[in-house]
């Protein structure tokens, strides 16, 4: 299992490292959240996915895009594995290896098929920031499971 650096100082943009105190997956209200000692953080899914996978189509890493559109994805930091929740979310929960090439190369966690991602701009406790329509939406307790198959690594 990789393993992803930690971040030491406050997150920014362009700074793809996960907070340091991540403790474990957990709810907030009808949504998925990571919990950490300052309070819970939103999780994000990258929705283009679904059609991508239905249609055949491969999303490429952050690394890959365009450089115009690489500050923007830099804002959303794949969600490393983290050890399991005292009350574990109702849906399927496991870890997806990224790209060993790109530059956030950890193992990636999945719910119920979707890769999860963090805000770089939230903070814990506090109403979440990074949703961005038909793109990144916040990730429901309810989620449906994302069709087709998940054995490669994709998203940014």
């Amino acid at each position: 299992m990789t393993r992803p650096p930690h971040a030491t100082g406050s997150r920014r943009l362009g700074q793809p490292l996960p907070p340091a105190d991540l403790l474990h997956l957990g709810t907030d209200g009808p949504h998925l959240s990571v919990h950490t000692p300052r309070g819970p953080l939103a999780l994000y899914r990258f929705t283009p996915l679904q059609m991508a996978l239905l249609t055949g189509d491969t999303i490429l890493t952050a690394a890959q895009w365009p450089e115009h559109l690489k500050a923007f994805l830099y804002q959303y930091v794949p969600l490393p594995v983290l050890p399991p929740a005292p009350h574990p979310p109702p849906g399927l929960v496991h870890a997806q290896a990224r790209d060993p090439h790109g530059l956030r190369t950890w193992d990636h966690t999945t719910y119920q098929g979707w890769p999860l991602y963090l805000y770089a701009h939230d903070h814990p406790g506090q109403p979440p920031g990074g949703e961005v329509p038909h793109l990144f939406t916040l990730v429901r307790l309810d989620q449906p499971p994302l069709p087709g198959p998940h054995h490669r690594p994709h998203g940014p």
